[in-house]
C-alpha cells in the first residue's frame, strides 16, 4: 500500500517598504509556503492583505489567548498599527482594529512584553530618535496611546562611525524572566529594562566596542534538561562589526564574540535558528547585505563556529525566517523572496525564489 504524502502549507504574512520610502511594497502581502514531507517544497504568492503604508515589521501576538493580532510598524509614517487576524474558511484575512502615532521617530521593531502586573504592551525601538515607546495593548487588541517614552542618551549615545552620529535604538528583545532589552546601534549599548509597577524602568546596560553597532538579539537555547531563562544565550547581531556576540541571559556578560569574515562595506542583519533534533543544537544564519551572503553559524549548545556562506539570492537580506528546515531571505532592494533547504550539516541549497515588491520581514502564521 503506498504511504500518503504528507504536505503542510504555512500562510506567510510579508511587510516591506512602500513609496514612503521609494520602494515597492504594496503594505502586508500574504504567501503560503508549500512543504511536502519528501523535501518539494514551493512559495506562492496570494494577494495583498493591508494596504497599510510601509510595514517594516511584524509582530504576532495573541490577547487572552484567543485575539489573534498583528502589530505592524509603520516606519516612515510614525505609527504603529493593530491589525487582527481573521480566519474564514481557511482563508486569512487582516482588519485594521487601531493606529496609533510613536513619538519617536523612524520605528523599526516592535515587541510585546509583559508587566509586573500581568498587562501586556507594545514596545517600538525608535531608531532616528534612539528612544523606545511603550504603548499598552487593550483586551481586543487595540492600542493604547503612548504611556512612555525612554530617550537615547543625547551626550554618549554615539560611537565612532559616521552612522553612530547619535543614539539609534533598534531592536527589542523580552527576556523569559521579565526583562527587557533594547540595542543602541548608534551608542554600542544594549540597555537592561524592568517593570515596576506597570512602568518600564532602565537598570542597566551592557556596553560594547566602539563601532560595533548592535542591531538585532536573539535568544538561543543552551545544553540543559530544562529550559529557564538562565539557560539560554542572547545572540547579538552586530551591524557595523559584522560579528555576532552572545551574552549569558542571567548576568548579561560577553562570552564569545564571532567574526562574520565580511567584506569591510558589508553590514550585518538578522539571525534565525534552525535547531536540531535535539532542540539546544543547531544552525544560527545571519545575513550580510553589501556581498550579500548568509553566514552559517553552528551553535553546539554553548558556543558559535563559523561554517560557510552562501549567496542570499542578491538584494541586501534585510530578514531571514526559518521553517522548519527551510530558511526565507527578504532580498529587499532586488524585490524577491529567495527560499533555501537546510540539510543535516546546515548547508543552505536555493529551492524557490518569488518576487515581492521590497520586502523586510517575514512572519510566518504557524
Amino acid at each position: 500500500m503506498a504511504q500518503t504524502l504528507q504536505t503542510s502549507d504555512i500562510d506567510l504574512l510579508i511587510g516591506g517598504y512602500g513609496s514612503l520610502q521609494g520602494s515597492h511594497g504594496r503594505g502586508i502581502e500574504l504567501c503560503t509556503a508549500h512543504i511536502t514531507d519528501d523535501g518539494v517544497a514551493s512559495l506562492h504568492h496570494q494577494r495583498l492583505l493591508s494596504d497599510v503604508p510601509s510595514p517594516s515589521w511584524l509582530e504576532r501576538y495573541r490577547v487572552g489567548g484567543t485575539v489573534d493580532m498583528v502589530y505592524a510598524v509603520l516606519e516612515n509614517s510614525r505609527g504603529l498599527a493593530a491589525l487582527r487576524i481573521d480566519d474564514d474558511h481557511d482563508s486569512c484575512r487582516l482588519t485594521l482594529v487601531s493606529h496609533v502615532a510613536v513619538p519617536g521617530d523612524g520605528p523599526t521593531h516592535v515587541a510585546v512584553a509583559t508587566d509586573d502586573q500581568g498587562n501586556a504592551h507594545a514596545i517600538t525601538a525608535n531608531y532616528v530618535s534612539g528612544s523606545i515607546s511603550v504603548f499598552p495593548i487593550n483586551t481586543d487588541g487595540s492600542l493604547g496611546d503612548v504611556s512612555q517614552t525612554l530617550p537615547g542618551d543625547p551626550d554618549e549615545g554615539h560611537g565612532p562611525l559616521p552612522a553612530q552620529e547619535g543614539p539609534h535604538a533598534h531592536w527589542i528583545l523580552p527576556l523569559p524572566d521579565g526583562r527587557v532589552l533594547s540595542t543602541d546601534l548608534g551608542a554600542d549599548r544594549i540597555y537592561v529594562h524592568r517593570w515596576m509597577n506597570g512602568e518600564l524602568v532602565r537598570t542597566g546596560m551592557v556596553r560594547l566596542a566602539p563601532g560595533t553597532g548592535p542591531r538585532d538579539m536573539h535568544l538561543l537555547p543552551v545544553a540543559s534538561e530544562s529550559n529557564h531563562f538562565d539557560e539560554w544565550r542572547v545572540a547579538v547581531v552586530n551591524e557595523w562589526g559584522r560579528t555576532v556576540t552572545v551574552l549569558d541571559a542571567n548576568d548579561l556578560r560577553i562570552l564569545q564574540t564571532i567574526d562574520l569574515d565580511a567584506e569591510p562595506a558589508d553590514q550585518a542583519a538578522s539571525l534565525a535558528f534552525i535547531p536540531s533534533a535535539n532542540g539546544y543544537e543547531g544552525m544560527a544564519y545571519v545575513g550580510l547585505r553589501g556581498s550579500d551572503r548568509i553566514v552559517a553559524l553552528a551553535w553546539d549548545g554553548r558556543t558559535l563556529t563559523r561554517r560557510e556562506s552562501v549567496s542570499s539570492g542578491e538584494g541586501r537580506p534585510r530578514h531571514l525566517c526559518a521553517i522548519g528546515r527551510y530558511l526565507i531571505a527578504a532580498n529587499e532592494t532586488q524585490d524577491h523572496l529567495t527560499m533555501f533547504h537546510s540539510d543535516k550539516t546546515g548547508h543552505l541549497t536555493v529551492v524557490e525564489d518569488l518576487p515581492i515588491g521590497s520586502p523586510t520581514v517575514i512572519l510566518p502564521l504557524q
